[in-house]
């Protein structure tokens, strides 16, 4: 990077200051979003949802997790404010492990995250943020087999200015940003400094909160049941609350020489709150009955007592069967049946249990995270082609205590620390031809990044679940080269080819220690018989990816394209640490696309109507599926494992409508149709006769995970021009989605030691469900003042946002809420 700065400013200098030929020439304006020259070239061809700043106010968008709800075919899961896993098309990991690496590439600047734990930070100061989807075959950065998030912040202009802007709402929530630009020399040197702080009190009512350990000593039924919990004294009142704070500064310099800019930013951050909490269904094999300690939410009781009520009791089965022991049996079989039958519906048909944002926890934990990085950016411009790098570094330290079961319980429990470092280097070489209408662009990149990872599993003893301490440090090294060009070969046809050539190796190296009451394992230590475990490997792959599309120019205001391209997403390891497995590292193998496409773009009417739409199939090749390990007498384990086949296939449609001045309508679809076509996996039961039994559960037909089949998303605005009073603007904005599943089960989860499914439809997944927003701003007329309130969520509604499977061995359902009804105002000073 050094070495390029000193060449690029030395050969500058000697240049002689010439005009270059401008192939823009006689357009007015131009907004390039991309972050590389083919981007204004190619985005007739490129899928994309991009939302501005204006959009992210109405969102309130905190984090890139919240532009999901709007997107056509985007999923993005989050466990806590450090974790998250994207879904583009159906394509991503459902894998929250620190080691992940997910198919959806995101960048900030164009520097890629690829660490999970900093891919969620804040959004703030912001010229936009753009969703492109399907395979990034070729091109700068990193692979992604199923598209990339980037998100662009504000630049230094030389101007002097910022803004301040604070919002107020309900649960005492406070998100206070700002910016502030200063020109330090004038056309040469500008830095631009912005900074957000959010937080807000709990969202959960704790029920355990505020006992002491004289309560704990001599008191029973404590958290709202009659049950002896393994009580925290002092637990906090309300949980899943929020702590963070970003600061950036970014320095522009652009040298006494033509065409060269250097950008130069760094960032950090900090978060410091509770642990996220859910909700707590016990199944035990009944669902909504007791966990395998035999805990049950009170709410969950009562109503469990209400149904039971409705049924003949074991003394009326007695008195309307005398004398007949097969008849009282049956009498008292068919009324346990009968409720759990009603309890199961009725909590299949809501969301969650009657109190859903109330709860007994005895151990709210913590999540602390702090975080810093930068880039520094040089451009340059020459007579013949353009150069681009792009530098960029990365770290983070992290602490976790998760209540992982959401119970007064330590069923399982998790305390977690990892750190972890990134650093990447990209450089882009463009240009174009002068006697041939093609421009071409080539370049390379390269990541380096290692993580450090610690895991202490804490559960009762004797309880259904083992404890275990697993430790793991993963390396890896990635470099790629592309090459693509851009042809105009007709007037109306224009061909686009790009490929790139991956290559990636990861190092592995676990030490887990499983921790039965009387004979502790090294399960990384060799056995008697020589057999040593897999606990450290390395695996280096390579693969090339690509794309091919064809342009048609059906005038100055309407194209349709087709593309074809190739992705790769490399191996996943995992680090298992249950009992029986003797080779506790293992590897999911890469997975391979192939995604077919044609779409479309267009404006009429003087572009008061565009549309942008494409149909998609895609062909897979081991396709990498997350499984949640819900084994007897196991850790319920996060593995990656692969399916033998897939079908994918979809559309989009985006429209902007604007009929008149002022008035803006906006509308997004998205359509998907996906199946397992060759997909098994097996679980371990647990039956006194047979001892550990293998059941092969069949996921052939299921809808894949995190991929809604329709998905619709709009907003209209109107603004009310009032003269010298300024601006009047409510906007209003709703999301629909249909049924999700959050596993490969289609929401049913695993089965019992009979090998049947007993858990209700959509237990692990959400129903199809509509959340509507609604703001409303006022705008001084010279601009330098805005008012607004807003509420989200406005209906109110109760839903999930995640469920795991954990009801073979701590007996439970998990499941994580999405927020309820928020509303406040917020005041911006722009200067």
């Amino acid at each position: 990077m050094a070495a390029f700065f000193l060449l690029g400013t030395a050969l500058a200098f000697a240049q002689d200051a010439t005009e270059i030929d401008d192939p823009w020439s006689g357009v007015e304006e131009m907004t390039v979003t991309g972050g590389n020259v083919l981007d204004a070239l190619t985005s007739t061809s490129i899928s994309v949802t991009a939302f501005d700043s204006t959009d992210l106010a109405a969102f309130g968008a905190s984090d890139v997790s919240d532009v999901a709800a709007f997107t056509p075919n985007l999923e993005i899961r989050t466990a806590g404010s450090t974790t998250a896993t994207l879904f583009i098309r159906g394509v991503g990991l459902n894998d929250f492990t620190a080691n992940a690496s997910g198919s959806v590439a995101v960048y900030e600047d164009d520097v890629p995250k690829n660490l999970p734990a900093i891919q969620l930070g804040q959004l703030y100061d912001l010229e936009g943020l753009t969703i492109l989807k399907g395979p990034q075959g070729s091109g700068p950065g990193r692979n992604a087999s199923a598209g990339a998030i980037k998100v662009y912040t504000k630049k230094p202009s030389g101007d002097l200015g910022g803004f301040v802007q604070v919002d107020y709402g309900n649960y005492n929530f406070v998100n206070a940003k700002g910016a502030l630009e200063i020109p330090i020399l004038p056309d040469v040197l500008s830095t631009r400094a912005a900074f957000s702080l959010e937080r807000r009190d709990g969202l959960v009512k704790n029920r355990c909160a505020g006992i002491t350990q004289e309560q704990i000593d001599t008191v029973s039924g404590l958290c709202g049941n009659n049950f002896a919990a393994d009580l925290i004294p002092g637990v906090a009142d309300d949980l899943n609350n929020r702590d963070v704070w970003s600061a950036r500064l970014t320095t522009q310099w652009l040298p006494p020489v033509e065409d060269m800019t250097w950008l130069f930013s760094v960032h950090g951050s900090q978060l410091d709150q509770l642990g996220t909490v859910g909700e707590h269904i016990g199944s035990n094999q009944s669902f909504g009955s007791t966990d395998a300690l035999g805990y049950i939410q009170p709410e969950l009781a009562a109503e469990r007592a209400r149904i039971r009520s409705r049924f003949p009791s074991t003394s009326d089965c007695r008195r309307q069967n005398p004398g007949d022991p097969t008849g009282r049996t049956n009498c008292v079989r068919a009324a346990q049946t009968s409720t759990r039958a009603i309890l199961s519906e009725s909590l299949a048909h809501r969301p969650l249990d009657t109190q859903p944002f109330e709860g007994a926890y005895n151990r709210p934990g913590y999540e602390r995270q702090s975080s810093w990085g930068g880039f520094l950016t040089g451009e340059w411009e020459l007579d013949a082609f353009r150069i681009k790098s792009i530098t960029g570094f990365e770290r983070y330290d992290r602490e976790r205590l998760i209540d992982a079961d959401y119970s007064p319980n330590i069923i399982f429990e998790f305390d977690i620390e990892d750190d972890a470092w990134q650093a990447s280097q990209d450089i882009q070489v463009s240009g174009e031809l002068d006697d041939t209408p093609l421009s071409w662009n080539t370049g390379l990149f390269f990541l380096a990044e290692t993580l450090d990872y610690e895991q202490d599993t804490l559960s009762r003893q004797p309880g259904p679940v083992e404890p275990s301490s697993s430790d793991y440090v993963q390396d890896t090294l990635s470099f790629g080269v592309f090459a693509e060009f851009e042809w105009d070969f007709l007037d109306d046809f224009t061909l686009k080819a790009g490929g790139r050539y991956n290559w990636e190796q990861k190092r592995f190296a676990a030490e887990i220690i499983t921790s039965p009451a009387q004979n502790p394992r090294d399960r990384c230590a060799p056995l008697s018989d020589g057999t040593v475990p897999k606990c450290q490997r390395t695996v280096t792959l390579d693969h090339p990816t690509g794309t091919l599309t064809l342009d048609y120019a059906i005038d100055e205001s309407r194209t349709v394209y087709m593309k074809y391209s190739h992705g790769w997403k490399g191996a996943q390891f995992n680090a298992r640490n249950g009992r029986g497995q003797l080779f506790v590292t293992d590897v999911a193998d890469p997975e391979v696309i192939d995604a077919f496409e044609i779409g479309f773009s267009g404006s009429w009417w003087e572009d008061r109507l565009s549309l942008n739409g494409a149909f998609f199939w895609y062909q897979y090749e081991n396709y990498q599926v997350f499984t949640f390990t819900n084994n007897s007498n196991e850790t319920p384990q996060r593995v990656v494992i692969n399916a033998d086949n897939a079908s994918l296939y979809g559309a989009e449609l985006e429209s902007r409508f604007e009929p008149v001045d002022g008035l803006v309508a906006e509308l997004r679809i998205g359509w998907l149709e996906s199946r397992f076509l060759d997909f098994t996996d097996a679980v371990v039961r647990r039956t006194e006769s047979q001892g550990n039994r293998r059941i092969v559960t069949d996921f052939n037909g299921n809808q894949l995970p995190n991929a809604p089949r329709f998905k619709v998303s709009g907003n209209v605005s109107y603004d009310f021009e009032l003269g010298s009073l300024g601006t009047l603007t409510p906007r209003y904005d709703f999301n629909w989605s249909d049924d999700v599943f959050f596993d490969p089960s289609g929401g049913t989860g695993s089965p019992n030691a009979d090998g049947d499914i007993f858990l209700p439809d959509n237990t692990i997944g959400q129903k199809a469900l509509t959340l509507h927003n609604v703001r409303l701003t006022y705008a001084t007329a010279s601009g330098g003042l805005e008012f607004a309130g807003w509420i989200r969520n406005l209906t109110n509604e109760v839903y999930k946002t995640l469920a795991f499977d954990a009801s073979a061995g701590p007996g439970l359902v998990g499941n994580l809420l999405g927020d309820p009804r928020t509303y406040g105002l917020s005041a911006k000073v722009i200067f």
